[in-house]
């Protein structure tokens, strides 16, 4: 176990940062459609796909102005006062609230809402994404899942402690630039699979 952001996390032995070795793990069987097995070709399939879209948002990010996303922070800082910088999440155990994960190296911000912020942010850094899940919609805009990125590469985060957490984080996710913004879909409470393919967010500009 290590410590990061004040509590223990299980040290990974592939590492506690996303790398194109540790993004991929292989299962055959569907997250999606039960019962259902994927043949040899399908997996070789998806996982060429998922490395081209890998690969088109690493560059993607490389492209982004660290100058801009900054600012982009500091203006959402100055407007939202709710949000405070925290380096510790052990408080939050059992707190609901909005949060905000800042993974400085990406340029990018992952906005979400919990009724427990320390376990929620937890869960994020102990998933492998579903090997049918990392790409969602089209392989040429599909953003990478904050799922696929590990503990370290968040580098900041931002809590909003509330009982009311759920209606306002749409609100908060449009109040950054697109391009560092890393939701897949809109915030709040989504019905279904379904809800969250029309509400899906994509990447313009990447090929």
């Amino acid at each position: 176990m290590v410590k990061y952001f004040g509590v223990n996390i299980r040290d990974k032995v592939d590492g506690l940062e996303l790398t194109e070795d540790n993004y991929i793990k292989i299962n055959p069987k569907s997250s999606i459609i039960k019962g259902k097995v994927y043949t040899e070709s399908e997996i070789n399939k998806r996982v060429t796909d998922s490395l081209y879209n890998y690969d088109l948002n690493m560059n993607y990010f490389s492209s982004l102005a660290q100058d801009g996303f900054t600012k982009e922070i500091e203006n959402f800082s100055s407007t939202n006062e709710n949000f405070k910088e925290i380096a510790d999440l052990a408080p939050l155990s059992r707190v609901s609230g909005y949060y905000i994960m800042v993974l400085d190296k990406y340029k990018q911000v992952y906005i979400g809402s919990s009724q427990d912020i320390r376990v929620r942010i937890l869960s994020h850094w102990s998933k492998q994404k579903e090997f049918d899940r990392l790409i969602f919609g089209r392989k040429e805009d599909s953003i990478l899942s904050i799922d696929s990125f590990r503990a370290y590469d968040t580098t900041r985060i931002f809590v909003y402690p509330t009982d009311n957490y759920i209606k306002l984080e749409n609100d908060f996710i449009n109040m950054f630039s697109k391009e560092f913004v890393l939701n897949r879909t809109s915030g709040g409470a989504l019905l279904d699979l379904t809800e969250a393919i029309l509400e899906r967010k994509t990447r313009k500009g990447m090929v």
